[in-house]
């Protein structure tokens, strides 16, 4: 065999080692998306709270996720999502060709796989304050006949907040972006009720006859704008924290 040859033949077979190292790279380096029983998976909601956002869709690694849109004021439900597609970010539902190219605010935060999290995006838009909470929505289990609940503030513009369980005081002076730790209370019902701190008697939204069950966690959250009466006035809502047993990652 020739010099040449030997030199074509080697160069041929250094691609070749090269190729099989690098194929298995960019083909996993290219996986995205959620795989069911993955070891990557997480559970997320998302909640809108911006009033002036519009629908927006998800989008991790740069692809969007799913086809739905995620609406002012709603929760989402958990859903899967892969804890290695970074970035996740939030596009208006509005797309040409299927994709968004703008990019209206990014998650800083990183998830970790198998635990449940909580997006709340809030803030506005035409004042460029868009901004989110991220909750980890895990705790301790509540002693037998007890659940628990903590409290966000996702009101723009709210110096402080208090929550009362059927009128005794359960969280105060919770400040904007705030979250608190799960409190523990005896399962029934409740009124929960929001107030300024500085002014604990007018009841600015809450929830009637709320029933906490036994073992359960919750969420309850406040959002809107003090000088709207429309849709985006002050409202509040709660989440179910705790996930159907079995639930799988």
């Amino acid at each position: 065999m020739t010099n040449n040859n030997k030199s074509r033949l080697l160069l041929y077979l250094w691609v070749f080692i090269i190729g099989i190292m690098v194929i298995p790279m960019l083909v996993s380096c290219g996986k995205s998306g959620v795989s069911v029983g993955s070891n990557s998976n997480a559970r997320m909601q998302i909640v809108n709270l911006s009033p002036d956002i519009q629908p927006f869709n998800l989008y991790a690694f740069y692809i969007k996720q799913g086809t739905n849109a995620y609406s002012y004021p709603l929760a989402s439900g958990y859903f899967l999502i892969n804890a290695i597609d970074t970035p996740y970010q939030i596009r208006t539902a509005q797309t040409t060709n299927g994709v968004n190219p703008t990019n209206l605010l990014t998650l800083q935060a990183k998830i970790q796989p198998k635990v449940p999290y909580t997006w709340f995006v809030t803030g506005l838009r035409n004042d460029s304050s868009l901004t989110s909470i991220l909750t980890v929505d895990t705790g301790s289990v509540p002693a037998n006949g007890r659940g628990k609940i903590r409290f966000v503030n996702a009101s723009p513009g709210t110096i402080g907040l208090d929550l009362t369980a059927n009128a005794t005081v359960a969280f105060k002076d919770v400040k904007y972006k705030q979250v608190t730790d799960y409190l523990e209370l005896t399962a029934g019902s409740y009124n929960l009720n929001v107030a300024a701190t500085n002014a604990p008697t007018t009841v600015l939204s809450g929830l009637s006859n709320f029933t906490v069950l036994d073992g359960k966690l919750y969420t309850m959250y406040f959002y809107g704008l003090a000088s709207k009466t429309d849709t985006a006035a002050y409202g509040a809502n709660i989440i179910l924290n705790s996930l159907p047993p079995g639930t799988t990652y």
